[in-house]
């Protein structure tokens, strides 16, 4: 099978992993991402928010033969969603949640909203510096559409928040929430129910990826994280992100439509997820692995290329 990954960048492990169980075709905007020089064949594409980065997509999944399209860039999935149709008719399967999952997890205000709709706990969450006038400090600022770590930020004082309400655009304020973070990598069949679901505990953060964490066998985080795929009716590879207070209460942060930064972790855990993107692809039936991964550490570290 021939597996289309958009966006390579610096995705190399990931690239080494599908590598395994597909001849992997990349794209990026940039001729020097380090991932064209991994993936079986490198196309070069325009960015994802001009007009023709769609039929570019199109041309390259006809003329390759292409079985399988994944992304792990946000902020093109909901243009991915836009020729899912097209993409089928030329015999190429988009492995994205639906639209409308993508509508709540692109938007951070709209994920609250579905957390509270759902009963899920989450930190309180305001979208204008005077709903929370009478809010202790600290507190936490984020874009609303936003991606990774970027312009978030833990506010100490008012001329803080002023500041960076001021500063970013579209900015989701919450009540910062201390304890241990994770990121839950999940991936579920069409029906929306999950077939693995693998905490990781976030022991070192850099530039808003993980460089350090640990597959953690907690049951309480497992069965939220069940609960949440089920009711959000994802399909396909999703992330999830939790922080753990000291008192042991879960707060659910964001959730993201695709797989995370760190997702080879949790296919060094025993999650075989190119597997899994092969019996999504044929409609096959996938038999949940919940609970059967490794509890293993991951030490990620940078690397050159030379061209």
């Amino acid at each position: 099978m021939k597996l289309l990954l958009t966006a390579v960048g610096k995705r190399v492990q990931l690239i080494k992993y599908l590598k395994k169980h597909f001849e992997v075709v990349g794209t990026d905007c940039s001729n020097l991402a380090p991932g064209a020089l991994f993936v079986d064949k490198f196309y070069p594409v325009s960015k994802y928010d001009r007009e023709e980065y769609k039929e570019e997509l199109l041309h390259i999944c006809q003329k390759e033969n292409i079985d399988i399209v994944v992304s792990v860039f946000e902020q093109e999935l909901l243009i991915l969603d836009a020729i899912r149709d097209k993409l089928k008719e030329i015999g190429s399967f988009l492995i994205l949640s639906p639209k409308g999952v993508l509508s709540i997890c692109s938007d951070k205000w709209e994920t609250y909203r579905f957390f509270l709709k759902n009963h899920i706990r989450t930190p309180e969450s305001f979208l204008t510096m005077e709903e929370c006038m009478d809010k202790p400090f600290p507190l936490f600022i984020k874009p609303r559409r936003g991606m990774g770590s970027q312009s978030a930020h833990k506010v100490n004082r008012r001329d803080e928040l002023k500041f960076y309400c001021q500063n970013i655009k579209d900015p989701i304020i919450q009540e910062y929430v201390a304890g241990i973070e994770y990121t839950i990598d999940c991936i579920c069949d069409f029906e929306g129910c999950p077939v693995s679901v693998v905490p990781r505990e976030r022991l070192e953060v850099r530039a808003g990826e993980v460089s350090k964490s640990r597959t953690v066998k907690d049951d309480e985080i497992i069965n939220f994280s069940i609960e949440i795929c089920r009711k959000l009716r994802a399909v396909g590879p999703i992330t999830i992100q939790c922080i753990k207070t000291p008192e042991g209460v879960i707060q659910f942060t964001e959730i993201n439509p695709r797989m995370g930064g760190g997702v080879p972790h949790s296919f060094e855990a025993g999650v075989d997820y190119g597997q899994i993107f092969k019996d999504l692809k044929v409609g096959k039936p996938i038999h949940p692995v919940i609970g059967q991964f490794k509890e293993v550490t991951m030490l990620r570290y940078d690397e050159a290329v030379f061209i």
